[in-house]
Parts: structure tokens; sequence; C-alpha cells
């Protein structure tokens, strides 16, 4: 609805408008979080794209109060879930348990803990859409692919979590197929497998899965960073109090 009358007047068949003064409505401060420079941001993950998604997000989200004092340190920190996630809840635990190995690790290393632990692990997921809905013609089962991010502020008492999980997108048949084994051979992760099906080496630490399955529209940075702002949401809104507990 908006702020003006409309009016019409006959007399002179014309529309005419009527001003109203706009209401003064105080803005949402949106200070961000305190933290001491340089941040010291961990992640659970040596994986050059997983680190670069983390930088930048994370010097996107604080550029206000950062600047260039953002240091972001990999670490090589096991998953605690199988190499190849199945289903929601064993990805975001893999995601979870990378946060809190990283921040451990940090502050083994430096003798303080960081400012942000950040765990990323990618997993796949039956879906039987066409089982949920047989009505609708031409739906076949597939699976999904998709990755949680999970971003841990330790702080000086109770820890505090930020979650969010990317867009999914549906797996090639074939890549699928190397991922639960076939013709008696293990199964593959699914870098793995993208790699024996498009012919490349080494392509979760490039574009990943999502590029080659968009043909190159998005890539595996891109794709992470989005999800990563999105598991920021709980700290980028400073003293505003937006996101705590009632």
């Amino acid at each position: 609805m908006t702020l003006d009358e409309f009016i019409h007047v006959n007399s002179s068949k014309k529309l005419r408008f009527r001003q109203f003064p706009r209401p003064r409505v105080a803005p949402i401060q949106t200070a961000l979080p305190t933290v001491m420079h340089p941040m010291h941001v961990a992640v659970g993950s040596t994986n050059p794209v997983k680190v670069d998604a983390v930088r930048t997000a994370f010097g996107t989200a604080f550029e206000q109060n950062l600047g260039d004092a953002l240091n972001v340190c990999g670490f090589d920190v096991p998953s605690g879930v199988a190499d190849q996630p199945w289903g929601d809840d064993a990805t975001r635990a893999g995601a979870l348990n990378r946060a809190v190995s990283a921040a451990a690790a940090f502050s083994a290393a430096h003798g303080r803990g960081p400012d942000f632990a950040v765990g990323l692990e990618g997993g796949a997921l039956d879906d039987d859409v066409a089982v949920a809905h047989p009505d609708v013609i031409g739906l076949h089962s597939q699976v999904q692919c998709f990755a949680w991010m999970a971003v841990l502020r330790p702080g000086c008492g109770s820890p505090s979590w930020g979650l969010a999980r990317t867009a999914t997108f549906e797996l090639p048949p074939r890549v699928v197929a190397l991922m639960r084994g076939v013709d008696g051979k293990p199964p593959m992760e699914l870098g793995h497998a993208d790699d024996a099906v498009f012919g490349d080496v080494n392509s979760k630490q490039k574009g990943g899965t999502v590029s080659k399955c968009t043909s190159g529209r998005i890539d595996r940075t891109a794709y992470y960073v989005h999800a990563l702002h999105l598991a920021l949401a709980p700290f980028v809104h400073g003293e505003t109090r937006v996101y705590a507990q009632p």
C-alpha cells in the first residue's frame, strides 16, 4: 500500500495525487561484531577452493571493519564421517566436525583460539521424487548433490553457530553409478567419479562437480561463497541481536 492518496476529480477529468509526508522509521543498525585485528579464521580443509571461498565470503561480509586484516588458515582435519557422505545428517555432521577440529588445530598451532572456524562438507542425497509425486509424468528418482557450511564462533563463553546448505542439483547417472560401485569395483568419492566421467584430474580442487554439471556457469568457489554468506547471517548484525534467542 502506497503513501499517496488517490483522488479522482470529476470536474476536470484528470488524475491528481495528494502527497502525504512519509513516516520516519528508525533503520535497523547493522554494526558488525567487534573482533581483534586481524580476524583469524580457521578452515577445516586445505583444499584451495574451500579456503578461497571462506576468504572471499568473510572478506566481503566483514570488509567494513576488516580492510585487509583477514588471516584465513586451512587445516587438514578429519570429517568424522565417510569420505563420501550420504544424506543430510551425515553431511552436516562432517561440516560440524571439521569446524570444531579446525578450531582445535588453530589453537594448538597459535596458542589462542580463532575468531571463527569453518567446516564445509559436500554430500549426496537419494531423492525419490517420482515416488513422492506419482501423478507427475516424466519424473525419475535421482541423486542430489549439495554441501553444508558450518561456521563456529568459539567466543569467550558459549560457542555460537551459523549453518547453511547450498543449492542442490541432480548428479549425472554415470557419476552416481561409480559412486555406488559398479562391476565389483569399490564405490568412488564424488570427485574421483567426476574425473572418470568427465576426463579430468583433481576436479574437486578446481571448478568441482557443480562446474561440470552447469558447463562452467557456476564454479565451486562461487557455489560455496553464496552458502557461506547465509551461514554468516547470525554474525553480521552486531549489537542489534536480531538472531538472539528469545
